[in-house]
């Protein structure tokens, strides 16, 4: 007999407030506005909602459920598979078949549920890794990888792959110091002309301590590209004064500045903030970037005198080219960003400069060490712990992994492994690190 209506609608109500949780959470994890302690209760919403689905056993699961996986949008997707997952062997059965079945936004509502699911054993997902299609066997590497749970033998028939997104996927599975096949694949991928395949390469060999990816990372600074923005990053957080000094010169390149303000907030240099302080009366999405990353770096906080009304910058000038109209309509992280009031700042920063010392590298003000990059972790936005993240498996040789898209209860874990290794952390430039060729 199935359940009474007035009790599927209670599990159709868990089912939507799932899906908008789950969508909320996601926005949350990019945002300049949140930090871990919001996320984290979004996610205890989120996460009772799931569990409500749970209760309903398998008449839920097959009326409401398992038609979702069709039908909904991908956060409904997202919810009705993680419901299911965490419903054992019967459950998981359902949306490993439809796995192998559907394609496009469905498809990535159950990667995402299958990459923060912890129920499902993943030596269950190995097998589809051999599927017909692509996008499949790539949904399933790519969530194997988000788990850390891809062994070195399933890894190695996708390092060289055809298909970009697999190649790139299987690169980032990469641990510590891979053995000499993977090695040889790696250093191939840093002359793919693949601009996906060239990122993840970048970072892998990075953490693998490969001399070639740090030449790579310094080559690639200028270019405009994903490889480019990532390799921005990478020399803020770990490179020298010439490499700082180039950083600030791209802020003239008016393509470039945007990631290069992003990438300056993460090198804790006194002469990044002052580069930024010259941007913070620019248009509004310059000038809440140069903010940030000033803020990043002395610790002020843009509130009060700090922080300037809206009207008093430049507007950005609208696209008129019609395909760049729907673009202009989405909003971007750093939209929720504060304003900084150039002239307060101004003031303050000649008052406060001459207390940091130049050359050191700061975090909110205070000398940077492996603790403050764990507080960092702990404290920072939502929107600056990937990067911060990805410090500390560079910094660890890829030993201590903390995904920062991960519920909050798997991150805890990884923070907990983290405390327990401090003497594995090395604090040094990137290319002290840089072991091979």
């Amino acid at each position: 007999m199935p359940p009474p209506r007035l009790m599927m609608d209670v599990y159709e109500e868990h089912l939507g407030e799932a899906a908008f949780l789950w969508s909320r959470w996601e926005q949350s994890l990019a945002s300049p506005a949140v930090d871990l302690t919001i996320a984290e209760a979004i996610e205890e919403r989120l996460l009772a909602h799931l569990d409500g689905l749970t209760l309903g056993g398998p008449e839920v699961a097959e009326r409401l459920l398992i038609p979702m996986l069709e039908q909904g949008a991908p956060t409904e997707v997202s919810s009705a598979a993680f419901a299911l997952l965490a419903n054992g062997r019967e459950g998981a059965k359902h949306v490993l078949e439809r796995l192998e079945a559907t394609e496009g936004p469905a498809l990535t509502g159950i990667q995402r549920a299958l990459e923060l699911d912890d129920s499902l054993d993943p030596a269950a997902l190995l097998p589809i890794l051999g599927a017909s299609r692509v996008d499949t066997q790539a949904a399933v590497l790519e969530a194997l990888v988000f788990r850390r749970a891809v062994p070195p033998s399933a890894l190695a028939r996708f390092l060289s792959h055809d298909d970009p997104r697999l190649q790139s996927a299987a690169l980032l599975g990469l641990d510590g110091r891979p053995e000499e096949p993977a090695r040889k694949a790696l250093l191939a991928a840093l002359d793919s002309p693949e601009v996906r395949v060239r990122t993840a390469a970048l970072v892998s060999g990075l953490v693998a301590g490969l001399r070639r990816a740090w030449e790579k990372c310094q080559k690639w600074a200028a270019e405009p590209s994903a490889a480019g923005a990532q390799a921005r990053v990478l020399l803020a957080l770990g490179g020298g004064e010439r490499d700082l000094t180039r950083l600030v010169e791209l802020l003239d390149v008016p393509d470039l500045r945007a990631s290069t303000l992003w990438a300056l907030g993460f090198s804790g240099q006194v002469a990044a903030a002052d580069a930024c302080l010259a941007w913070m009366g620019d248009d509004r999405r310059t000038a809440a970037l140069a903010g940030e990353a000033f803020c990043a770096i002395t610790g002020l906080q843009l509130e009060g005198p700090y922080a300037a009304p809206l009207e008093e910058l430049a507007e950005e000038p609208l696209a008129l080219e019609e395909e760049d109209l729907d673009a202009d309509l989405v909003p971007r992280p750093e939209d929720a960003l504060p304003l900084p009031a150039p002239g307060a700042v101004a003031a303050w920063w000649k008052q406060e400069r001459g207390r940091l010392a130049p050359g050191s590298r700061l975090t909110r003000g205070r000398p940077f060490s492996v603790q403050s990059l764990f507080e960092a972790l702990r404290q920072e936005p939502m929107r600056r712990r990937e990067v911060l993240a990805l410090e500390l498996a560079l910094r660890s040789r890829g030993q201590l992994r903390l995904e920062a898209r991960a519920l909050t209860r798997r991150q805890a874990a990884s923070f907990d492994r983290a405390l327990a290794a401090p003497a594995s952390i090395s604090s040094r430039r990137f290319d002290a690190l840089m072991l091979q060729s």
